[in-house]
């Protein structure tokens, strides 16, 4: 029932000297890490392991497969929380070819940091940000380059993905409505009225949901507002 980001002191010295003994003092920040976040609900701390030293293989025999799974989520982000941000190098060419100028870029990871641990995942794999990139060959300026092939590609503006379960809780909590104890009533509610359907975890609007929508949205507006609470 927390979204507090708040962690006590002692687990925080444990995750340091762990993270010392596993991957070395570079993967230490100087100071431990602590985020406050306005308005979380912060009369318990953060969720976290009991001990970062009950690593997620030794207690897997005593888990079922979700258990375990839900188990190694928590403790790699409540370790790579506590550890140095990952550092890229991102590189951008320019090539003249064909009258026309083209722009490369790579990146190439100068320090893990965190992601020696934990990586997130994607909502959408189509957005790619710089550092995703893969790196680039040596080059240096003005050098000349063989010209293998051309390939023309037209790109259209894609619209806003959909919501997933996840995507839909951080708008919630960007616009201030509900709370953690009431993300997942929402979330089944819409479901269970038949408003959404959930396709390949995106959540799609129904008939019904659009009719409900547009009639409490025409008849209620002072209360069908984002800042009506």
């Amino acid at each position: 029932r927390t979204d507090s980001t708040r962690v006590a002191r002692e687990a925080q010295d444990e995750a340091r000297e762990y993270i010392t003994r596993q991957y070395g003092a570079s993967y230490v920040p100087e100071t431990p890490r602590q985020v406050s976040k306005k308005g979380a609900q912060d009369a318990h701390e953060a969720i976290r392991p009991t001990s970062v030293n009950r690593h997620p293989d030794a207690v897997k025999e005593y888990l079922s497969s979700d258990q375990y799974r839900l188990y190694r989520l928590i403790w790699q982000r409540f370790v790579a929380s506590q550890m140095m941000p990952a550092v890229f190098d991102v590189v951008s060419v320019d090539i003249s070819a064909a009258d026309m100028i083209f722009r490369a870029t790579g990146s190439t990871v100068k320090l893990q940091g965190f992601m020696k641990v934990y990586t997130e995942g994607k909502d959408d794999a189509r957005v790619v940000a710089d550092e995703e990139l893969p790196p680039l060959p040596e080059l240096t300026q003005g050098q000349a380059l063989d010209l293998r092939k051309l390939v023309p590609d037209q790109h259209f503006t894609e619209p806003p993905p959909r919501y997933t379960e996840a995507t839909l809780v951080r708008a919630l909590e960007e616009k201030g409505i509900g709370r953690p104890s009431t993300y997942a009533t929402i979330i089944s509610t819409i479901q269970d009225r038949k408003y959404v359907e959930l396709t390949e975890k995106k959540f799609r609007p129904t008939e019904l949901g659009y009719i409900v929508t547009d009639q409490l949205v025409k008849h209620f507006p002072d209360i069908m507002d984002v800042q009506f609470t």
